[in-house]
């Protein structure tokens, strides 16, 4: 399967994928988003592309057209999550006024420097706690703790991916 493009709907694998497929029904965005892969080496490492096809609103025609957003890894299994995840992160960001009349609404946007995304996390700290539920607070608390250890291993992964390439690289260079 090296190289071949593959196509899927990934209707159903949990995590991620489902999520993005229920936030973008909420959104009125009709056509299911579309995954399209290829597993690949690379200097001797298993590596995976995916981009992930998202839809126009019907609701919110004004907001944007489709896009997409590619993400790499090293199986589809894992790079289906990557790729969704961050389409999440973006359509929270595009889609920042409906999102925040739903449960997405804590969901972290790409960019978290943003007035409306500030403005909901200090609904959930301090003096003035505006959210209602001692639950939804401490859950989104401990959500976005977690969204905040993936990104740092995920740096941290890069990394080292992009040292361990450097060493093959001058392995290759010492060879000859």
């Amino acid at each position: 399967m090296a190289g071949t493009w593959v196509s899927s709907y990934c209707l159903n694998v949990q995590g991620f994928p489902r999520i993005l497929h229920a936030t973008l029904q909420k959104l009125g965005i009709k056509y299911r988003p579309e995954y399209e892969g290829r597993e690949y080496q690379k200097h001797g490492t298993d590596r995976c592309e995916v981009t992930v096809y998202i839809g126009k609103s019907e609701e919110f025609p004004d907001i944007t057209e489709g896009w997409s957003v590619t993400a790499t890894g090293f199986s589809f299994t894992d790079t289906y999550q990557v790729v969704a995840r961050k389409a999440l992160r973006y359509l929270c960001q595009l889609y920042e006024e409906p999102v925040a009349r739903t449960p997405m609404k804590f969901f972290p946007p790409l960019d978290r420097n943003r007035r409306p995304w500030m403005a909901r996390m200090e609904a959930l700290q301090g003096q003035d706690v505006q959210e209602d539920s001692p639950t939804m607070v401490h859950l989104t608390t401990y959500l976005l703790a977690l969204d905040e250890q993936y990104d740092r291993q995920a740096l941290e992964l890069r990394a080292c991916l992009q040292r361990a390439e450097e060493a093959e690289i001058f392995i290759r260079m010492l060879q000859v």
